[in-house]
């Protein structure tokens, strides 16, 4: 067995400890390991509360085994049956919603870097067939991701604000190549103990069903079934992650009815329309409510005149404008007339940074890196991933939005009120006062999305670089 480790050497990990097999024999592995890998090795226990004493003794057992290793344990308890029927979700799913959800929090506290789940390759093939099998496209091929970011799990806590961590923050499955066969005989080799789960006979469950009905018939005539889906799985993320990074360069923001809207390209090719759309959407905050064919029926506005429009989920219209095609929700017939809560206020620095309908995601990286994101042309329509000089950035700098008296200079000199600055721009009102903003007191040194202050720019021997990537809400 021979987990792939690149994302929690150096970190302090936390295992999802169920008390089965595959998770025993990860978490035996990283007790093992975590000297030489320099890993700080802590365990998480969501009991669900959907098999009684079953359930419960579980949590005993994941108890004894982290005291009998001397591993620190946190345990969460759900009552999952209850939650599903208020959320009108299968148990399957509520089950796996209040998973993330532990994990999103125990994130947000700081009380580790990565979450260790133990996803195998035999999981991975279950999620590819399913997908395939329901109707998906190259993103549901692409099976499960072997590293999930951590602003991924905001959508897990709606209503919750998760604290800002850095970017290697998330959820990583180091068993994602291992089959189930290599995790079987690691645990014999091992003498490790585990618990059962009887759900997982169960064939009401579609994975169960899957599993024994449809993989292990297959494996009798292809061995190597689940390494093969795998092998295919990662390539088609591959193309599939490419796509998306080519469609996210078509959606641009802008203001409709006196809101956020997305505009896109109509001309693109459809493999790249199609995705755009999915971005925008998640840009006016539509996680999971949308399918294909709502792609399509805006796809058909690309083939018709201006002024057509047509409805899409969460009440988002769809309008052809000339050469776009805009995304953007109807102006209510009453205004709110809500006061706008406080903007929130960070101190600059490496991570992750909510905004109003937006993620800020500072890095540092090295010289090569930032000389080539200099070199790179800004997407057009788009917001610019910026790159400025951290040596010389002065103390107190804080990331917050636009306020009174707030001055910029230029890239290339003049210096301007911040107000003009946005004019001469002509970006849209209600986006300037959601723009994040690097600054020192009253001295603006970034528009995130925009541009950097003459001030930052960066060195031809620069040693400390940052990138500030401004990403709508939900992507």
């Amino acid at each position: 067995m021979k987990p792939d480790l690149t994302d929690l050497r150096g970190r302090r990990v936390c295992v999802a400890l169920s008390g089965g097999g595959d998770s025993v024999a990860l978490f035996h592995f990283l007790t093992v390991e975590a000297e030489r890998c320099c890993i700080m090795l802590s365990a998480l226990h969501v009991e669900h509360g959907i098999r009684g004493a079953a359930s419960r003794a579980d949590a005993a057992f994941v108890r004894a085994l982290c005291a009998e290793r001397g591993v620190p344990l946190r345990t969460v308890s759900e009552d999952v049956p209850a939650l599903a029927a208020q959320w009108g979700t299968g148990v399957e799913e509520a089950a796996r919603r209040c998973r993330y959800a532990a994990f999103a929090r125990l994130l947000s506290a700081g009380e580790a870097d990565v979450v260790a789940t133990a996803h195998h390759a035999g999981d991975n093939a279950e999620s590819v067939l399913f997908n395939l099998l329901r109707g998906s496209s190259l993103t549901g091929a692409g099976g499960i991701r072997a590293f999930l970011p951590y602003p991924a799990l905001a959508r897990f806590v709606p209503g919750e604000t998760l604290s800002p961590r850095p970017a290697f923050c998330g959820v990583a499955r180091p068993l994602l190549g291992v089959t189930k066969g290599e995790i079987a005989a690691y645990l014999r080799e091992n003498a490790l103990e585990c618990r059962e789960d009887a759900t997982n006979a169960d064939p009401s469950y579609t994975r169960n069903f899957l599993r024994a009905r449809v993989l292990a018939p297959a494996r009798e005539r292809f061995p190597a079934a689940e390494r093969a889906l795998y092998a295919f799985s990662r390539l088609a993320r591959e193309d599939d992650d490419y796509l998306f990074s080519l469609a996210q360069a078509e959606v641009g923001l802008a203001e409709r009815e006196g809101g956020p809207a997305a505009e896109v390209q109509a001309d693109l090719p459809r493999s790249l329309f199609l995705r755009a759309c999915a971005i925008a959407l998640r840009a006016l905050g539509v996680e999971r409510d949308y399918t294909l064919a709502d792609f399509e029926a805006a796809y058909a506005l690309t083939r018709g005149g201006s002024g057509r429009r047509i409805s899409l989920p969460k009440g988002i219209c769809a309008l052809r404008e000339y050469g776009k095609v805009v995304f953007f929700r109807p102006a209510p017939v009453s205004p709110a007339g809500a006061a706008p809560s406080a903007a929130p206020v960070y101190p600059f620095g490496e991570g992750d940074f909510p905004f109003a309908g937006f993620l800020l995601r500072v890095r540092r990286i090295g010289p090569e890196e930032a000389a080539g994101l200099v070199r790179r042309a800004p997407a057009q329509g788009g917001l610019r991933t910026l790159v400025l000089e951290g040596a010389g950035l002065p103390e107190g700098c804080l990331l917050r939005t636009r306020q009174r008296g707030d001055f910029f200079q230029k890239f290339g000199g003049g210096t301007k009120k911040l107000k003009d600055f946005f004019i001469d721009r002509k970006l849209p009102r209600p986006l300037r006062d959601r723009l994040p903003l690097l600054a020192c007191g009253e001295e603006v040194l970034a528009v995130c999305g925009v541009e950097i202050s003459e001030k930052v720019r960066l060195a031809p021997a620069a040693t400390e670089a940052y990138t500030l990537e401004l990403i709508p809400q939900g992507e």
